[in-house]
C-alpha cells in the first residue's frame, strides 16, 4: 500500500506492534499459558464465533451444545486455534524459532511441479499455522509464492497483514480485485506458485457444490478452472502442530502436472475432500467458527 496512513491508522499499528513485540519475546514455553489466558478472556469478545463454533460441532460432529464432550472439543479448538496464531507471529519475526519438519518432503513435489514449466497450486485450510505454508513453498523453491486472500475490513489490518505476510516472503492477490482469474494464471504461467485456502464459504463469484463433511457445501471453482487451463500441478500442503513452537507440513499431490482433467465439479471436489481428510486427523485444529454451511441441509 502507497498511501500514507492517518493519525489513528499509525496509533493503531504502533499498538499491533508493541503486542508483536510482546509476543517476540515471550519465552516459548509461556506460549500454552499465555493462549490459556487469552481463551478464558477473550471469549465476551467473540460471541458470534463461539455460538457458530457449537452449531458447527452439534450439526457436523454430533456433539450436542453444552454436553461434556462438546465443551471439552470446544476448549481444545479454542486453545489450538490460539497457540498456532501466537506461534506464528513469533515464527515470522524470526523463522529460527519455529521447527518444522517435512520441509524435504515438500521441497520432492515442489520441483517435481516445476518441472513442467509452470509453477504449482498449493491448496490448505484454516488448519494448524496455514500461514507458515507460504513461508515453507519460499524455502524449499526459488520462485515467489502468492497467496490468494481476503481483503480485511479496515485498513489497519490490511497494513499489518502485508507487513506479516511480507516477512513470511508472500505476496497476496486479493480475492475481490478486478480479473483476479487472469492474474492466478500469470502468477503461475510465470513460474510462481498459488497459494488457496479453500475451506471459507466463498464470498462471491465462481463456485460449486460439493460433497465436504458430509454436507452439501459451496466451494470455490477458480483454481479449478485455473489448474485447466495452466496444466498446473496441485498438491494439499498443511502445518500441523505438533507441540510448543513444533510444526510438521503433510503434503501431497492432488492432481500432477498436465493432468487434462475438465471437470470443474471433480476438480474442486478432490481439493475439498483433500481438506477434509487432514479434518478428521486433526479436528481441533480445524477452525469450526466459520460460518460455512447452511445448518441442517445435508448431502443426499
Amino acid at each position: 500500500m502507497t498511501d500514507t496512513p492517518t493519525f489513528k491508522e499509525s496509533a493503531i499499528l504502533c499498538v499491533y506492534d508493541f503486542a508483536l513485540f510482546l509476543i517476540r519475546i515471550t519465552p516459548k514455553f509461556m506460549i500454552a499459558p499465555v493462549a490459556k489466558a487469552f481463551c478464558f478472556l477473550g471469549r465476551m469478545f467473540v460471541g458470534r464465533d463461539i455460538r457458530i463454533l457449537r452449531a458447527n460441532l452439534e450439526e457436523v460432529r454430533n456433539l450436542a451444545k453444552g454436553s461434556e464432550q462438546a465443551i471439552q472439543f470446544e476448549k481444545q479448538t479454542c486453545f489450538s486455534t490460539i497457540c498456532s496464531a501466537l506461534e506464528t507471529l513469533k515464527f515470522s519475526c524470526n523463522p529460527k524459532t519455529l521447527r518444522i519438519d517435512g520441509l524435504k518432503e515438500l521441497g520432492a513435489l515442489v520441483k517435481a511441479g516445476e518441472a513442467s514449466g509452470t509453477g504449482c497450486m498449493i491448496v490448505s485450510a484454516h488448519l494448524g499455522s496455514w500461514e507458515a505454508v507460504g513461508w515453507s513453498v519460499s524455502e524449499v523453491s526459488d520462485s515467489e509464492f502468492v497467496a490468494l486472500a481476503r481483503r480485511p475490513r479496515c485498513k489497519v489490518m490490511t497494513r499489518f497483514l502485508d507487513k506479516f505476510r511480507g516477512r513470511l516472503g508472500m505476496e497476496v492477490l486479493l480475492i475481490d480485485r478486478p480479473l483476479l482469474l487472469r492474474d492466478m494464471v500469470k502468477t503461475l504461467r510465470s513460474g510462481n506458485h498459488l497459494g488457496v485456502v479453500m475451506d471459507q464459504r466463498p464470498a462471491s463469484g465462481r463456485k460449486t457444490p460439493v460433497d465436504f463433511m458430509g454436507r452439501q457445501t459451496d466451494f470455490v471453482c477458480g483454481p479449478a478452472i485455473v489448474t485447466q487451463m495452466t496444466g498446473c500441478a496441485v498438491y494439499g500442503v498443511f502445518c500441523v502442530r505438533k507441540g510448543p513452537m513444533h510444526y510438521e507440513l503433510i503434503s501431497s499431490e492432488i492432481f500432477p502436472a498436465n493432468h487434462g482433467i475438465r471437470d470443474t465439479q471433480y476438480l474442486t471436489q478432490k481439493m475439498a475432500s483433500t481438506i477434509e481428510a487432514i479434518v478428521e486427523l486433526y479436528p481441533e485444529q480445524w477452525a469450526w467458527n466459520y460460518d460455512r454451511w447452511r445448518i441442517g441441509r445435508a448431502c443426499t
